[in-house]
């Protein structure tokens, strides 16, 4: 950890402020990421909107076939249907694109633990008020 003690030289001033740098975890602000560790992407998010989309529009599709001539309906049910298939297919994609940046986040810190591990190794026993 980087600690830089910077004097504030303004004439009505003379306090010390810490200046911090963002390459560990805990200076980060709240709601952003470490610029050293995985980001989340915005494309399964989107991901997940166009299931929704896409399923509640299939589904509102097969209401229809409740009031639509007995013609018409096999052709609106195999819409919605496709439609509701579309939006399932999306929500694999949108669940494998979360399950992968789970997985590297979990890596990411498991790998950082055991830097911390080797960092605190050799220092012998901690007091139980640590």
């Amino acid at each position: 950890i980087l600690l830089k003690r910077a004097t504030c030289s303004s004439p009505n001033n003379n306090k010390e402020t810490v200046v911090t740098t963002k390459d560990d975890v805990h200076y980060v602000p709240p709601g952003q990421w470490p610029a050293t560790g995985p980001k989340p992407s915005k494309i399964g998010v989107l991901f997940y909107y166009l299931s929704i989309a896409f399923c509640v529009v299939g589904i509102l599709m097969m209401a229809k076939c409740s009031y639509a001539p007995h013609k018409d309906r096999p052709s609106i049910l195999a819409l919605g249907s496709i439609l509701v298939v579309i939006g399932f297919f999306f929500l694999g994609v949108s669940n494998f694109i979360y399950n992968r940046e789970q997985r590297k986040l979990v890596e990411y810190l498991q790998g950082k633990i055991a830097e911390l591990m080797e960092e605190n190794r050799g220092k012998g026993p901690r007091s139980p008020d640590s």
